[in-house]
C-alpha cells in the first residue's frame, strides 16, 4: 500500500488475501477483534468489540444508522423462457401512477433486450419490465413492492464477493441491530445492504453501554448503489457518488450541532455520509451524492466505528478524510499482518 495512500485513484488498491476475506459472521457478534487507531498518539492496539465501552465515557453519543435490509436479491427468469438472472433491487426511481420503477443490478444482462419481460422464480406473479437509461438498468413493475413481496420473493443481499447464497441464518446475522430504531419510521425506505459496524452489536453490548450512560442517537441512510459500487475514476472527476436518500431527526440533529464536552461517536460509514451531508448542506432530508477525498476535513465527528473495507472503495476515502491517510495506511498494514477479518462479516476499527 503506498505510503501516501490514498492520493490518487490507483492508490486506493491493495492486495488481500481471499482467506482473511469474511464470509460467516463472528459468533457471537461481539466476539469480533477490534482494532482501536488514537489520531492524538499515532498509536495502534487491539482488543475485541464486546470491550467496546472500555474506549468510551459517559455522555458519550453513539450515531448509528436504523434503516432495514430488505431481502431484495431476488432471481428472475424470462417470462419466455428458462435463463434465470440474479438481480438487486436498490433504489425507487421519481415517477408517478401505480406502477413502480427500480433501479438494479444484474448479472448476464447483454442477453437482454430493451422492454424484455422478466418474472420472479419464487413467485411468477411478480412480472418486471426491462429497460436502460442513464447508465442506469432499470425493472418496472406494475403495482410496488414493499418489504413484505421482498421477503416472498428475495432473500437477503450478500454481496457477491461471499460467494454463497443467503441462508436462514443471514435472516438475522447480516440484519441491522438498529433496524428500525427511530420515531420516525415512515422515514425509511429499507437498503439493498447493512450498515455493516451494526452488525457487531448484541443487546448485552447495548444494555452495557447504556448503563455506562452512552447515549445512542438514531438517523436513516437507505444505503443503495452508492455506498458499495465500485469506485471509478468519473467519481473521482465529478466528485459525485450515486444518490441515497438520507433522514436526520430533529433531535439528532440538533445533538449534532451542540457544543458538547462528550463525544460524537459515529457507528459505520452510513451514518457518517448521512451526518457529513447534514454538516454541509443544512438540510436534514434528501438525497446525498456525497463523495469525499481522503484529504478534506470532517468537522463535528471525534470518533468512528466502521469495518475494514475493499479496495478502490469510496468508504475508503471517507475513512481517511477522518482519520488521515498516513495513519489510516498503516492501520490498513497492520491488520493484514495481523490476519483481520475484512468486509461485512469482518472485524471492526475504532478511531479515536
Amino acid at each position: 500500500m503506498n505510503d501516501f495512500w490514498p492520493v490518487e485513484y490507483a492508490d486506493l488498491d491493495f492486495e488481500l488475501p481471499e482467506e482473511q476475506i469474511a464470509t460467516e459472521p463472528a459468533e457471537p457478534a461481539d466476539s469480533a477483534r477490534l482494532m482501536v487507531v488514537d489520531r492524538q498518539t499515532g498509536s495502534i492496539t487491539h482488543d475485541i468489540f464486546a470491550n467496546l465501552g472500555n474506549h468510551l465515557s459517559p455522555g458519550d453519543a453513539i450515531y448509528y444508522n436504523a434503516t432495514r435490509v430488505e431481502a431484495r436479491r431476488v432471481r428472475l427468469k424470462r417470462a419466455d423462457g428458462e435463463a434465470q438472472f440474479e438481480c438487486v433491487f436498490l433504489q425507487v426511481q421519481p415517477g408517478d401512477g401505480p406502477a413502480q420503477t427500480w433501479q438494479v443490478l444484474m448479472r448476464n444482462v447483454r442477453r437482454l433486450k430493451e422492454g424484455a419481460e422478466l418474472i420472479a422464480v419464487a413467485d411468477p406473479a411478480y412480472r418486471f419490465r426491462l429497460s436502460r437509461r442513464d447508465e442506469k438498468l432499470l425493472l418496472t413493475s406494475e403495482s410496488p413492492l414493499n418489504a413484505e413481496d421482498f421477503a416472498r420473493v428475495g432473500e437477503m443481499p450478500l454481496p457477491p464477493y461471499m460467494q454463497r447464497a443467503a441462508t436462514e441464518r443471514d435472516a438475522t446475522t447480516y440484519q441491522n441491530f438498529f433496524e428500525r430504531k427511530m420515531a420516525e419510521r415512515d422515514k425509511i425506505q429499507g437498503s439493498a445492504a447493512a450498515p455493516t459496524a451494526a452488525l457487531h452489536f448484541t443487546s448485552a453490548l447495548h444494555a452495557k453501554l447504556r448503563a455506562q450512560q452512552v447515549n445512542f442517537l438514531p438517523l436513516c441512510l437507505d444505503i443503495g448503489y452508492g455506498t458499495f459500487a465500485p469506485l471509478t475514476e468519473k467519481n473521482f472527476t465529478s466528485g459525485k457518488l450515486h444518490a441515497e436518500h438520507y433522514y436526520i431527526p430533529p433531535e439528532t440533529a440538533a445533538a449534532f450541532t451542540a457544543p458538547s464536552a462528550a463525544r460524537k461517536v459515529v457507528l459505520g460509514t452510513t451514518a457518517l455520509r448521512a451526518l457529513v451531508s447534514f454538516e454541509r448542506s443544512g438540510t436534514v432530508e434528501g438525497e446525498t451524492e456525497l463523495f469525499v477525498r481522503g484529504d478534506e476535513r470532517l468537522n463535528g465527528v471525534d470518533a468512528l466505528i466502521t469495518n475494514f473495507h475493499l479496495p478502490r472503495s469510496s468508504l475508503l476515502l471517507l475513512v481517511a478524510a477522518l482519520c488521515g491517510k498516513h495513519l489510516l495506511a498503516q492501520a490498513y498494514r497492520e491488520a493484514l499482518l495481523q490476519e483481520y477479518r475484512f468486509y461485512s462479516y469482518g472485524d471492526a476499527m475504532l478511531i479515536l
